[in-house]
């Protein structure tokens, strides 16, 4: 399951947890087995297992940003996918980072030049997320979108709904635009 997909941050919520909990098990196993050995925590054992921590913690650190990002919820993706959208790409669960605040987006679709998003996070500043999506496409090259964000699920609806009825044009760059957004995504 890649980015973009439904279901995709819960899977990397189990996933971080289960090799967080690993790489600390794995230090303090090597800590423990060093210190039952020879007695003393004066030992190579006990060095190799403070530099096991520090991948641990990284990882931890990374199941903490899974942990508080959420994902498309199942009744939202019920309803897109019992519409009829021609072909349109529908990213799910992303979780954009900024350096002043994360936005939560539930689905994203991309059509000309024209990007919609919904949110399902009422805390989510739909203005700030627009503006670092805009920049982040402007500095790769990708200027005169529009990008729009909602937080009502109807009027998402509308939109992708319109969208779908446009006919496609240039569906490699709709693809290097969706990339983008994927990679800017947690």
């Amino acid at each position: 399951m890649s980015k973009g997909c439904y279901g995709y941050l819960a899977r990397q919520k189990k996933k971080e947890i289960l090799k967080t909990i690993l790489f600390f098990a794995l230090s303090l196993s090597l800590f423990a087995i060093g210190y039952l050995t020879t007695g003393t925590k004066k030992n190579l054992l006990t060095i190799v297992a403070m530099l096991g921590f520090l991948p641990a913690s990284k990882s931890m650190v990374s199941m903490i940003m899974y942990l508080k990002a959420g994902g498309c919820s199942e009744s939202c993706y019920q309803r897109l996918q019992e519409m009829q959208l021609s072909g349109m790409h529908i990213l799910y669960d992303l979780y954009l980072t900024s350096y002043r605040s994360n936005f939560q987006i539930s689905a994203m679709a991309v059509r000309n030049q024209t990007i919609c998003g919904y949110t399902e996070d009422a805390n989510c500043d739909l203005s700030a997320g627009e503006k670092h999506l805009t920049e982040i496409l402007r500095q790769n090259g990708y200027q005169g979108l529009t990008v729009k964000l909602y937080q009502s699920a109807d009027s998402f609806m509308d939109r992708l709904a319109q969208l779908g009825a446009m006919p496609e044009k240039g569906e490699e760059k709709e693809a290097a635009i969706r990339e983008i957004i994927k990679d800017i995504s947690l």
